[in-house]
Parts: structure tokens; C-alpha cells; sequence
């Protein structure tokens, strides 16, 4: 029987994991081309990942939910996630379940990158089969993106029902993502898919078309042109923080991730905005999803210099 999970915990997460294979070039190559690569490094990410290790590193506490086997790469990823101070104590050791498999090429001194992955043997467990099948009097927040589909979503209806805020992180228009949003407290998602989902072009109508009721929070995130967010009556915008781009793999994941602890702390949503704003931008200084993650006096000092 697995260990019940921490007593209180700030962020709680259902959804993807990965292990990146990470690549870096002075040039994007031709097709077909061969071409020798400046850098190479293995490194741990995916979505709700590296959210996770960003609320552990900015000094909150957070723990994941998944189905893993014991596959190196998913012995791996659950090793990673606890040497980062995530409690695994509800990921289900599963034969044959496996985290996301990523292959990344950046460009270096574009900060833009490449993704081809692999979601092959990616499984969640439903709620009633979690170890703890109290999570939700210890839990602040429920973090969940589009990777863990109903899986998420029955997450996200016993959190709301009762009282843990839900926060979606959602980059691709699945099958079940629509449902996922409408069960959110929190819809945070990046500006390509909010304007592809709603069929907007402008912000305002992207806001209010992503939203489903008026309780909820939309955020989208514009990379460097910052991001824009409705809060009740409110839109606000607020700018991208300049520094020198190195990789921008993952820096969405950290916004979701700082964003989600400053809600869990109960700050307000523009504060909690440019808390994550800070975060990820300190993100994408260094290559990779998780390398890059800043401490909490980093993310202070950038935001309120």
C-alpha cells in the first residue's frame, strides 16, 4: 500500500511527464540534411512535470498523479520528480505505462524550438483508484492539461465540488478539451490554441470566448509579448519581462506552474500573473524545460526591480 499524500499540499497535479532528448544547432537544417548539433543533453519536462518542479523550487509543495511501469525512461521520470522534492506517493506503478518521450532542436540565439514527441504508453489513473482517495481535504489546487484527458476532468469535478480551485493548461484541441475547460477554475493556455479553439483573432474576443461562466479566470500566454488575462469584469495585460532567450522549451509549463502556487497562496490573479510572467521568463535563459527554473528571490527581483 502506497504512503497517503503530504498532509497539505499547494499544488496538486494530473497530466503529463516527459523526457526530453535535447538538441541545440546554430541553424535550422534543410530537409534531409545532415547536420552536427552544438550541444546534446537527456533532461525531464512535460506539461504538469515541470509545473510541479517549478511550485518545488519557488518553495511550495506539490505532488503528481500518474500511471508509471518500470521502463528505465519511467523509472527515470519518477526519480526526477522526487530528487526535485514532488511527492510521487499517488503515481500507480503500472507494467508498460511510460512518460512522454520528447525530442527537442532549438535554434541558438532564437530561443524558438522544435518538438516532435510520443505519447505511446501514456496512461492516468481515474480518481477512485488513486492511493489517496482523500486528496482533496489536503489539496489547494488541481492542476490538469489536455495530455490527461477524462482522467483529468473526473480529477477536476470531485476537486471543484469540494472547494480545490482547478487550473487547466491546455495546448491542444483534443477530443476532450472542451469538457476539461468548462470544468476549470483556471483556464491558462498559450495564444496559438486559444486562437485556433475560439476561431478569434483579437484578444478580448479570445478572453471572453474561452470563458464559460463568469466565476472563471482566463489567462493567455503571448510569449515575448507577455500575456492577457480576464479576471471577473477586468482584462488586463501584462508585458513580457526582457531577457536573453536561450530555449523557451517549458517556459509555458513554468508560467502554469508559478501561477498555480501563487493561487494556491491566495495572492491575486494579476499578482499571481506576473509572479508566473517573471518565472517563466527566467525560464528561458537556459536550455531546457527544467534547467532553467528560477528560486522564488530570483522571480523577486526580476518582477519587482
Amino acid at each position: 500500500m502506497k504512503p497517503s499524500v503530504r498532509e497539505s499540499i499547494d499544488v496538486l497535479g494530473i497530466g503529463a511527464v516527459s523526457v526530453d532528448f535535447l538538441g541545440t544547432t546554430d541553424r535550422w537544417p534543410s530537409a534531409g540534411e545532415k547536420q552536427r548539433m552544438q550541444s546534446f543533453s537527456v533532461q525531464d519536462g512535460g506539461l504538469v512535470g515541470t509545473a510541479l518542479v517549478t511550485v518545488a523550487r519557488l518553495g511550495g509543495t506539490g505532488s503528481f498523479v500518474g500511471e508509471l511501469g518500470f521502463s528505465e525512461m519511467a523509472d527515470r521520470a519518477v526519480r526526477a520528480l522526487g530528487e526535485e522534492g514532488v511527492d510521487t506517493s499517488l503515481v500507480l506503478r503500472t507494467r508498460g505505462c511510460e512518460p512522454c518521450i520528447s525530442v527537442v532542436l532549438s535554434v541558438t540565439g532564437e530561443g524558438q524550438r522544435t518538438i516532435f514527441s510520443s505519447q505511446s504508453g501514456v496512461k492516468f489513473p481515474p480518481p477512485e483508484s488513486w492511493a489517496d482517495l482523500e486528496w482533496f481535504h489536503n489539496a489547494k489546487v488541481l492542476l490538469i492539461d489536455h495530455v490527461a484527458g477524462q482522467a483529468g476532468i473526473e480529477a477536476a469535478k470531485v476537486a471543484r465540488k469540494h472547494g480545490v480551485k482547478v487550473i487547466i493548461d491546455a495546448e491542444r484541441n483534443t477530443e476532450s478539451v472542451a469538457e476539461a475547460l468548462w470544468n476549470s477554475d483556471h483556464i491558462v493556455v498559450p495564444h496559438d490554441f486559444a486562437s485556433s479553439y475560439t476561431g478569434m483573432k483579437d484578444m478580448k474576443s479570445m478572453l471572453e470566448n474561452l470563458r464559460n461562466s463568469d466565476h472563471q479566470t482566463v489567462i493567455v500566454t503571448c510569449g515575448s509579448e507577455g500575456c492577457s488575462g480576464l479576471a471577473g469584469d477586468n482584462i488586463f495585460h501584462i508585458p513580457a519581462y526582457e531577457v536573453q532567450a536561450v530555449d523557451t522549451t517549458g517556459c509555458g509549463d513554468v508560467f502554469h506552474g508559478a501561477y498555480a502556487l501563487m493561487v494556491a497562496r491566495g495572492q491575486p490573479v494579476v499578482e499571481s500573473a506576473r509572479i508566473a510572467s517573471a518565472a517563466a521568463a527566467l525560464s528561458a535563459t537556459r536550455v531546457g524545460g527544467r534547467s532553467g527554473i528560477p528560486t522564488l528571490d530570483e522571480v523577486n527581483r526580476l518582477a519587482f526591480r
